[in-house]
């Protein structure tokens, strides 16, 4: 029968479904080695050197790391499973990224096998609306759920993170080698993009080659030339990509897909991948750690559960926390780590009160949308003749607009003149708190559209990069299995009000001279000059932008807002760790995959060295 008629824009074809890493292991030897073998059995309890609760981002490289020692046992503990087997293709193909990361509340739209269906608290500064706060709960975390953008901050930004948590190796020159040693640099493919091509990259910013895969969609957007006519228009210059360290300008993104395939890489595909090639390493897939087990203020292992058996995976060295932002907090908590108060209401005895969960930092984006005079993404949900020549090009050659999530260009500034001389003193205050070379403002244009398009859309989505409103996260109960309460305070504080109202004007500039849209903005209208109108305008369209940091944040020893110290080591006890964007302690201009990854390999390299 023929492949035409299964396709949908949510599920497409098993022809180019890649199997998970676990059933392509193979000893040495050239025999095959069981699958089971990688895979700890529910209900009997054992011991590892190392427990790792979250098989996420994080998780799963600090797990390959420990693992290339053949005399180092690791466990994995991962609520969900892989999500190749459990959301078909829909993690795998970049142009179903936004599909599958909704940001709706609503929870039947929620696919529950792959993310953990966090509904967050009203936001007020969002117009007291709800959001479905996407996390992944599979194998891969979020880095098999997201656009796969991959951004580096700048060095200014590394260097006030080393000065506020008094280590120096966090500087830029020496965090440098940790974000070079997870990828793979494949330069872009101007044959198969089928255009003249002139895609500017740094290949210094790569080093020889780790698991992941970073390179460039095979499909250049036929909106970039208007885009880079906008750009210009505002006086940004042109950089050879965001990993070197400097983010001023716009220029091409680089992303973690294959270069053969165009499937999507994650912390899955890469790193666990390698990781089952060890004879010592064990995954414990849809298994929830239900608390951090401690003989006095000493981690010695953790109590699981999977499908109703419990049972305990003793560490001897170490229990190490990669469950993610929302995640790691809530276990820190539920295990009688955090703030008194919170473990007193739910019963929970304290053995360190310290502030966990109370210094969340987010970005947020607003979506700015209109029709578009060329072709995008946006119709390949309801153009079934554009979405079936769109198969057809993945299939045969991996090319076209399947192998994009939606956008090939983004830029990134300080807000200029006369935009900035609007800005009241007490903002200009906390903006001049940020280093010289950090960016307020970040420019993410993708050619997305409303459901069922049939016609070609653009989506503007300028970002606040310049965060100083601060989230929690609490508890519903001392279970958890319970999600955790979030409270991100998007877009609360007046500094990020008074930015958003003057970011909106100059996004007029912008999309006038891209030349790009046809007709009035869909989503709010035209909302005029006066900053009030302006402000209650954005507040309808912003939403939170799933890069949260600081929930477990690092630092100095008497600095009271820390949870761990520079590396990752939990104050007040001992042989337990922190390992993921919870720990980054300050929120980082662009993208933040790129940075989990470096913290992963940063303290995996710690432990193996005995820091």
């Amino acid at each position: 029968m023929a492949l035409r008629r299964y396709l949908t824009y949510s599920s497409i074809f098993l022809a180019v479904l890649a199997a998970p890493p676990l059933l392509n292991q193979q000893q040495a030897g050239g025999g095959q080695r069981p699958v089971g073998t990688s895979f700890g059995v529910p209900g009997s309890s054992s011991k590892f050197d190392y427990v790792i609760i979250g098989g996420g981002t994080a998780g799963l490289t600090v797990a390959e790391r420990l693992s290339e020692d053949p005399t180092v046992s690791v466990a994995v503990i991962e609520a969900g499973g892989f999500y190749e087997l459990d959301n078909g293709n829909k993690s795998q193909i970049p142009a179903f990224y936004l599909k599958d990361f909704n940001q709706t509340a609503a929870p039947e739209t929620i696919q529950p096998l792959v993310d953990w269906g966090y509904i967050i608290e009203p936001q007020v500064g969002l117009a007291n609306r709800r959001f479905h706060y996407s996390q992944g709960k599979t194998l891969s975390g979020s880095s098999g759920r997201n656009s796969n953008i991959f951004t580096r901050p700048t060095k200014g930004y590394h260097n006030r993170w080393a000065a506020l948590v008094g280590d120096q190796s966090w500087a830029w020159d020496d965090i440098l080698p940790f974000y070079k040693k997870s990828v793979a640099f494949t330069p872009p493919n101007a044959e198969k993009m089928g255009v003249d091509a002139n895609i500017p990259y740094d290949r210094a910013a790569y080093g020889p080659g780790g698991p992941l895969h970073v390179t460039y969609s095979n499909y250049y957007q036929p909106m970039n030339p208007g885009l880079i006519k906008g750009f210009e228009a505002l006086n940004l210059s042109s950089q050879p990509g965001f990993s070197s360290g400097r983010m001023d300008g716009y220029g091409y993104l680089a992303v973690s897909i294959d270069p053969d395939t165009q499937l999507k890489d994650s912390s899955e595909t890469a790193f666990l991948s390698q990781a089952f090639n060890a004879t010592s390493f064990r995954v414990y897939k849809n298994t929830i750690a239900k608390k951090i087990l401690f003989q006095g203020t000493t981690a010695t292992g953790v109590q699981v559960e999977t499908a109703g058996l419990s049972y305990t995976l003793e560490a001897a060295k170490e229990v190490i926390v990669s469950a993610g932002v929302t995640r790691s907090p809530q276990m820190l908590m539920v295990s009688g780590i955090g703030p008194r108060d919170i473990l007193t209401q739910h019963n929970i005895p304290v053995i360190v009160d310290r502030q966990v969960g109370q210094n969340w930092q987010d970005h947020c984006a607003f979506e700015f949308q209109y029709e578009m005079k060329v072709e995008g993404n946006a119709a390949l949900e309801g153009d079934k003749q554009f979405l079936n020549q769109a198969t057809q090009e993945f299939i045969q050659t991996q090319t076209g607009p399947l192998s994009s999530w939606g956008g090939d260009i983004l830029g990134f500034e300080k807000l200029p003149n006369p935009y900035r001389e609007a800005l009241n003193q007490s903002a200009l205050d906390e903006l001049a708190e940020l280093p010289d070379d950090q960016p307020e403002i970040e420019w993410l244009i993708a050619s997305h559209g409303p459901q069922a398009a049939t016609r070609s859309y653009v989506t503007f989505t300028p970002a606040i990069l310049a965060v100083t409103s601060k989230g929690t996260i609490g508890l519903t109960s001392a279970d958890p299995a319970d999600n955790p309460i979030i409270d991100p305070k998007t877009f609360s504080s007046p500094t990020e009000q008074a930015l958003g109202v003057q970011m909106y004007k100059r996004l007029q500039d912008f999309v006038r001279a891209t030349g790009l849209t046809t007709g009035p903005e869909l989503k709010v209208g035209d909302l005029g000059t006066s900053d009030a109108a302006i402000l209650e305008g954005i507040k309808q369209t912003g939403l939170p932008w799933y890069h949260g940091v600081a929930s477990c944040p690092m630092g100095k020893a008497d600095d009271p807002n820390a949870v761990v110290d520079s590396s990752g080591k939990v104050f007040g006890v001992k042989g337990l760790r922190v390992i993921d964007a919870s720990v980054i302690p300050l929120i980082a201009p662009g993208h933040s995959m790129a940075a989990v990854y470096m913290v992963a390999e940063k303290l995996a390299d710690a432990i193996k060295k005995g820091l």
